[in-house]
This record gives structure tokens, sequence and C-alpha cells, in this order.
């Protein structure tokens, strides 16, 4: 069985691109916490995305 956790990050914008510091950063620190990520998505797409949802997940430690 595995927990799932959705983190919602904000997305940064730079001279028109897209900043990937923002998710990387959350990315990085969910992976030495254990955590596997699954999916970004962008859950309602609009002409410019305001935000992506994370979807990390790992094994339910049984006691």
């Amino acid at each position: 069985m595995y927990d799932y956790q959705f983190v919602r990050v904000p997305i940064t914008y730079r001279s028109g691109q897209i900043e990937s510091a923002s998710y990387q950063e959350v990315t990085a620190q969910h992976a030495r916490e254990g955590w596997r990520l699954v999916q970004i998505l962008i859950e309602n797409p609009a002409a410019v995305a305001a935000e992506y949802v994370l979807i990390f997940e790992r094994p339910i430690q049984q006691p």
C-alpha cells in the first residue's frame, strides 16, 4: 500500500519562461523524505497556468 501527498506549487515566470526552480526544490525535498514523484499536473488549465499539482507517493510503513 502507498501513501499519497498532493502539493500545490505556484508557477513563476521569468522573461516569459516557466521558472523550474520552484518545483525542482519541492521535488528534491520530498525525495529526501522518501517520497517519489508520480505526476505533475495543471488542475484547471487556463490561458496562463497559475500552479502545478505535484503528486508524490511512498510505501506505507508497517508497524
